[in-house]
């Protein structure tokens, strides 16, 4: 039964994709219906699949919704305001698309992917020409900086899992982000350039509108750094009070209102009451994003289901009953299935983590060095394959503007890629040490 699963896993995956291709089905649409075909393949009870998916939706929304609609409505409050235009007067296409991915390397080491991608939308705003690969870009970057550059929440929770040294996991997990976001970048290249749809932009507007436009990119970007920072569980930043005020200040609705007070008040009150009005910028920047959100939502529905009906946890422990000979392929490995099975990179995370920790011995990584390589294993398996059931998938097509479809080619696989690519670049580093 549990390798029926297994596959009906990859049926959805299908599934949700045919949909899209064939019949234009938005991803809210297809992602319930691919939680009934679970449902009904396996006979499992439908009041237990609808309580998982209740529970998952509103956790995915808590988490994530407000983040994204924080990013969404700083842009629409930029176009609606001038600042955009003027902004994007000043700024040559190619200087756009590299102030897009020079912010996605502060971005990658805050919070979450969704987090991450959802702060970077004001500055994608200012793309027009290629944006399709532009966005693509930076997702790559940010896949890159969240698998192995602290303090990323991926390679934090690895090594409190595993007990690694920071400055170890820092020294080898630097140059593999290097190197997997450069990756990324030359892979996105040949993405195609597909049109997106342009904001409702108003003509250049007065340069304090760019000021609190500015301000708002900049303060999203610091408050989810500051929240990955509060993550970690040691001296000095990461303990007592100080920790609980920077998570606290990357929290979503704290990103929304501090977002959207910095884009506004500089604008002038003539802006405010323009863009608080019933029909206003802030009403149509959030009807415009109700699909998105609604996807966000149902993909954590359907993570939440996949994840407590349990047969991702037997198929994670059947992959680490692997040989020790596997070497550093073994955690990758673990963390890789546990990804693409239940969708969560933290989740995935700390399972593998946990799991290596008696193996360590036996596959000869039970030394500061081993245990650093492990952390980063762990770590780049879980960012490989984000598909149906990962709101940061979601995301992505969303500002690439892909269908689900294209997005399992461009955003999945090449994650997947930046991952074999990581595991291969340890291999060697471990072979070069000793």
């Amino acid at each position: 039964m549990d390798d029926a699963k297994f596959l009906l896993l990859f049926a959805l995956v299908g599934f949700t994709a045919f949909l899209s291709f064939r019949y234009r089905v938005i991803p809210f649409v297809a992602l319930v219906l691919a939680t009934c075909l679970f449902c009904l393949v396996l006979r499992v009870d439908l009041t237990w699949v609808a309580r998982s998916f209740h529970n998952g939706f509103g956790q995915s929304l808590a988490a994530g919704g407000l983040t994204i609609l924080a990013g969404i409505l700083v842009s629409w409050i930029g176009a609606g305001t001038g600042a955009l235009e003027r902004l994007r007067a000043g700024l040559s296409p190619v200087s756009r698309r590299r102030l897009l991915w020079l912010l996605a390397l502060p971005a990658g080491i805050g919070g979450t992917p969704l987090a991450a991608l959802a702060v970077l939308q004001p500055v994608l705003a200012l793309v027009e020409a290629g944006r399709t690969r532009a966005a693509l870009g930076a997702a790559a970057i940010v896949n890159a900086l969240q698998g192995a550059l602290l303090p990323a929440p991926l390679p934090i929770a690895a090594m409190a899992v595993l007990q690694a040294d920071w400055r170890l996991v820092l020294t080898f997990g630097a140059p593999l982000a290097i190197v997997q976001a450069l990756f990324g970048l030359i892979i996105t290249r040949r993405a195609p350039d597909l049109p997106a749809t342009p904001l409702p932009v108003a003509p250049p507007g007065p340069g304090r509108a760019v000021i609190g436009y500015g301000l708002a990119i900049l303060c999203l970007l610091a408050m989810i750094i500051l929240n990955a920072l509060g993550q970690i569980p040691s001296e000095p930043l990461g303990s007592g009070n100080t920790r609980e005020q920077m998570i606290r200040l990357g929290l979503p609705l704290m990103l929304l209102v501090i977002g959207l007070g910095f884009a506004l008040l500089p604008a002038g009150s003539g802006a405010i009451r323009e863009a608080l009005a019933g029909e206003g910028t802030v009403a149509r920047a959030i009807t415009a994003s109700a699909g998105l959100l609604l996807a966000i939502g149902a993909a954590g529905g359907l993570q939440l289901v996949l994840h407590q009906d349990g047969f991702a946890s037997l198929a994670v422990e059947a992959v680490a009953e692997g040989p020790a000979w596997l070497g550093l392929a073994l955690p990758f490995l673990v963390a890789l299935v546990s990804r693409v099975l239940q969708g969560s990179a933290l989740t995935a995370t700390i399972t593998a983590a946990g799991v290596m920790i008696p193996l360590l011995g036996p596959m000869g990584l039970d030394d500061p060095e081993g245990r650093a390589l492990v952390v980063l294993a762990v770590t780049g398996g879980a960012i490989g394959a984000p598909h149906i059931q990962d709101g940061s998938f979601w995301l992505a097509c969303h500002q690439a503007g892909l269908r689900a479809d294209q997005g399992l080619r461009w955003v999945t696989l090449t994650a997947l890629l930046q991952a074999l690519l990581g595991l291969l670049f340890l291999l060697v580093l471990q072979a070069m040490m000793r």
